[in-house]
């Protein structure tokens, strides 16, 4: 039996058992950890000490989760859910939204659905650009908006050779605006999105990791919103992208992963933010930031052409990783990305960008 199929008969198999008990907490929906568990084929496990429990599947631990936190390890991975983790009564809890979309798509990804289009058109948005100069290191003299351009060039190399059409945001040190950025990639009818940035802690010089982040789900709050003196500032309405929620999450997993194997500078983890370079998007979209430009050790590191070639190869490693995962839920073949170029179809009107001189620019 092909795999396509196979996994069309586990889904119906698992999809026939019954939902998980609901549990109403303030405003949010939580479902039964035990039940969502056994809907997705897994068991739970204690765990020492009892405010933790474990998602397992035989033998194999795939998920740890903690009384009162957001902060999950996923197979591995630092990941945040929306909303924290609730026990009532011995029953461990979480909400509704995490379960569909962060929990589902990362264990069972098979039950969420029809998969959105195998990628054949890969959308990739380097950071700031012309006035905007994205974060600074003072004392290496370098900007965010030179090294996220340098990296999307590299990596739209690799991918035109593995077979993908590639189409960039911005090409220059020009300043387009987010949700122009998000158009193109609609225009352009691709079928992922990525945005490349760098992140800053400036004058802390000692923090590095990597982070990946996708668009919070209608009526789930921002990661750091949930920090001391911040907002709520979950939104009411669906954004475009939230058509693709669970998908967000099985291309933020799959960046995620590799930037960590090739770089091992530490796991940020995998969060929410309401960004304007998302929102608009038709197809799955995830923001890396692979390094922090305002860390001595990580600051330096990118000045490097071999590094920035790492960073690239990464996440071009982890969009083939996407693009498996979703070739292997469809269940008819699929041609292989590629084939004969299309005309890249016309970015939408804009006003003239602005333009200045990037700050060092990149080494080859």
């Amino acid at each position: 039996m092909r795999r396509a199929a196979l996994l069309l008969l586990v889904a119906a198999a698992l999809g026939a058992r019954a939902e998980p008990a609901t549990l109403r907490v303030g405003a949010v929906d939580y479902v039964s950890l035990e039940d969502g568990a056994s809907a997705l084929g897994l068991h739970v496990a204690r765990s020492v000490p009892d405010s933790a429990v474990m998602l397992k599947s035989g033998s194999q631990p795939v998920a740890r989760l903690t009384d009162h936190s957001r902060e999950v390890d996923l197979a591995g991975l630092r990941v945040f859910l929306g909303d924290p983790v609730v026990v009532r009564s011995g029953a461990f809890y979480v909400s509704r939204e995490d379960f569909e979309f962060k929990l589902k798509p990362r264990l069972r990804p098979e039950l969420c659905g029809t998969p959105p289009r195998v990628p054949r058109v890969i959308a990739l948005d380097a950071g700031h650009g012309g006035e905007d100069h994205g974060t600074e290191n003072p004392e290496l003299h370098t900007m965010e908006k030179a090294f996220t351009l340098d990296v999307v060039r590299r990596l739209k190399r690799m991918l035109e050779a593995a077979g993908y059409r590639v189409v960039l945001t911005r090409d220059t040190d020009v300043n387009v605006a987010k949700p122009t950025r998000s158009e193109i990639a609609n225009v352009a009818a691709a079928d992922v999105f990525v945005s490349v940035h760098f992140n800053s802690v400036w004058p802390d010089k000692r923090t590095t990791g990597v982070e990946v982040l996708s668009f919070p789900p209608k009526t789930q709050r921002s990661t750091d919103s949930w920090s001391l003196g911040h907002k709520d500032d979950a939104e009411p309405g669906a954004a475009p992208v939230n058509d693709f929620n669970a998908w967000n999450t099985v291309l933020a997993g799959a960046l995620h992963r590799q930037l960590l194997s090739a770089l091992r500078n530490g796991d940020r983890g995998e969060k929410f933010e309401h960004l304007a370079v998302l929102r608009g998007l038709k197809c799955p979209g995830a923001l890396v930031e692979p390094a922090f430009i305002s860390s001595a050790s990580e600051g330096l590191a990118l000045e490097s052409g071999e590094y920035r070639e790492k960073i690239a190869a990464a996440v071009c490693a982890g969009l083939n990783d996407y693009a498996a995962a979703v070739r292997a839920l469809h269940a008819a073949e699929v041609a292989p990305p590629g084939g004969p170029a299309a005309a890249s179809p016309s970015a939408p009107a804009a006003a003239a960008p602005v333009r200045s001189a990037p700050m060092r620019p990149p080494a080859p």
